[in-house]
């Protein structure tokens, strides 16, 4: 593979000022931009234990055995297969080197988590070979841990943005390693900085990306669950999840500004989710707000407590939810409407109560007037329902009102039977 391995040693490390690397020495074996910085050699075999498991990898013939150390990686290599290294290890993955010294020779030995290489040298730079594969290989681990942790920070992120919690404190854990893993880059002067800087730039963006994205996502997925709520009647459910996405949303906005690299389309995506949203919660209100309309206007008490029910439910959602001044009204508003809604609801079933048990008074059929009577109650009783559920009123006289109804109907049951 090489003529002299001392020779590539020395112009890979600068020894000869004369020399030059040929790239064609080194046909297939290196990425574009990747550069090698030594070079090892020997006559025998490479020792390779992987899992505990060790086997012995020998080339055929006369060729030799290499070891290529890169600016990225450490390669083993046997001269009868120069296109493809035999063993592989990349820097981000190293966890210890030394030289195991001997009384015939000296063994560069480099380690993962889960193999290792022994490899002894006959030719090339033993001691300044494994002071680089120290260094640079260290601060390539460093880096790779940090963005690991950024990686599982950013994960643990969007597991909890879609559940419905912040996480935010993930993010900013994402991105303290990101700093982590910047600082690595610069720490040592053999390093290459420029191309780690590089892997932390992209997964930089990566991580924005996915936080970005991840804001968008749940504010999508809470307007889908806002327009099923609403379909259903689940009022309660639908002004909960409104307030969620609208939050979201801001979040999302929010996530917008402080990126570097957002997401193509991100903004386009997100203006169009606040508009859907804006315009459910509009939707929402004006429908109170039209059974309001209908309740004044109905002609029959009855048509009149039905539309004033759907109001109160509909404004008495927003309020427990909280909204908080999105499209377009805010929540003191709408406190004061239900307010509203709350009394004329009231007066709405008291009205009705009174016919009913007029109606009682007036039927000559007994059993029909007792089914007045337990109507009125009934109107009664969800009277003292919803009073109980505002404070600007008092259930007790709605309840109080039911026992006399009752007493009168009790009354006329005695009468009926001749009991009075």
């Amino acid at each position: 593979m090489f003529d002299r391995v001392n020779d590539l040693s020395d112009s890979l490390t600068g020894g000869s000022e004369s020399e030059e690397v040929d790239p064609g020495e080194l046909p297939g074996l290196l990425g574009d931009d990747e550069e090698p910085v030594y070079a090892l050699a020997n006559g025998g075999s490479i020792e390779h234990t992987r899992d505990g498991r060790t086997t012995t990898v020998e080339p055929s013939g006369d060729e030799n055995a290499y070891v290529v150390v890169t600016d990225e990686r450490i390669l083993y290599v046997l001269g009868d297969q120069p296109d493809e290294a035999e063993i592989e290890i990349a820097m981000g993955e190293f966890t210890a080197s030394h030289v195991k010294k001997g009384l015939l020779s000296s063994k560069l030995l480099v380690k993962t988590y889960d193999e290792e290489v022994l490899f002894a040298p006959d030719e090339g730079d033993l001691e300044a070979t494994e002071a680089y594969i120290d260094t640079v290989g260290t601060c390539w681990a460093d880096m790779e841990t940090a963005l690991r942790g950024a990686r599982t920070a950013i994960s643990e992120f969007e597991e909890a943005c879609a559940s419905g919690k912040t996480g935010q404190n993930r993010f900013l854990d994402a991105k303290s390693n990101l700093s982590k893993a910047r600082r690595c880059s610069s720490r040592e002067d053999e390093a290459p900085e420029g191309k780690m800087r590089a892997r932390v730039e992209a997964a930089q963006t990566e991580i924005e990306h996915r936080y970005v994205e991840a804001w968008l996502d749940r504010t999508a997925e809470c307007r889908e669950a806002l327009d099923a709520a609403v379909e259903e009647g689940r009022y309660d459910d639908a002004c909960e999840v409104y307030v969620e996405a609208t939050t979201a949303a801001e979040n999302a906005r929010d996530a917008l500004e402080k990126v570097d690299d957002a997401p193509e389309g991100a903004t386009d995506r997100l203006d169009d989710l606040e508009s859907a949203i804006r315009a459910a919660g509009e939707s929402f209100l004006d429908a109170a707000d039209a059974e309001c309309e209908s309740a004044l206007t109905a002609e029959e008490p009855e048509v009149a407590v039905e539309s004033w029910e759907e109001a109160f439910d509909r404004y008495r959602a927003a309020v427990d939810a909280g909204w908080n001044g999105h499209a377009p009204v805010d929540s003191a508003a709408i406190e004061f409407q239900l307010t509203w809604v709350t009394s004329s609801l009231l007066d709405a079933l008291g009205s009705q109560a009174s016919m009913l048990e007029a109606e009682a008074e007036d039927c000559a059929d007994d059993d029909r007037a007792q089914e007045y009577y337990d109507e009125a109650i009934d109107y009664v009783e969800r009277a003292a329902e919803f009073a109980g559920e505002h404070p600007e009123h008092d259930p007790a006289e709605f309840e109080s009102e039911a026992d006399r109804i009752e007493d009168a109907k009790l009354e006329r049951s005695a009468w009926e039977f001749g009991n009075v």
